[in-house]
């Protein structure tokens, strides 16, 4: 559950959202770009807005190389999941550029940056796919 945004602008803030960290990861980058699909359910609530963020380290040494912050996706009012992905919601910003993972990091953030309540992510049929193969975790 992604909780209500915090603050009066939370369009930087992940702190209230998950956070998912994967270490030790190698691969080749292969020029293609970040892709997603999230279901994402504000249920009831009007005015919920949520964001992605990707952040790519590709050494391993605790410092991003590459940022990714993807629009916020407006949620209806409505119970029952939507559907968030890069395709419906570009890419805002960008820094730092992609390049092979050595024994990098991924780091994936989803949060409300807009609305006052919490919405639901249903992990078990959201994707993320990244521009690198083949992937190993060591």
């Amino acid at each position: 559950m992604l909780g209500a945004r915090s603050g009066p602008d939370a369009v930087g803030d992940p702190s209230t959202g998950l956070t998912a960290t994967l270490d030790h990861v190698t691969g080749d980058f292969g020029g293609l770009r970040t892709t997603f699909d999230l279901g994402v359910d504000a249920q009831a609530n009007v005015g919920n807005g949520t964001r992605l963020r990707v952040s790519y380290d590709l050494a391993g040494d605790g410092s991003f190389d590459r940022v990714e912050t993807y629009r916020y996706f407006a949620t209806d009012p409505v119970p029952g999941f939507e559907r968030y992905t890069s395709a419906n919601q570009a890419m805002e910003s960008s820094t730092g550029t992609l390049g092979d993972l050595t024994d990098g990091t991924i780091k994936v953030e989803i949060w409300n940056v807009l609305g006052n309540a919490p919405s639901l992510v249903k992990l078990t049929d959201s994707v993320l796919e990244v521009p690198f193969g083949p992937l190993t975790v060591s």
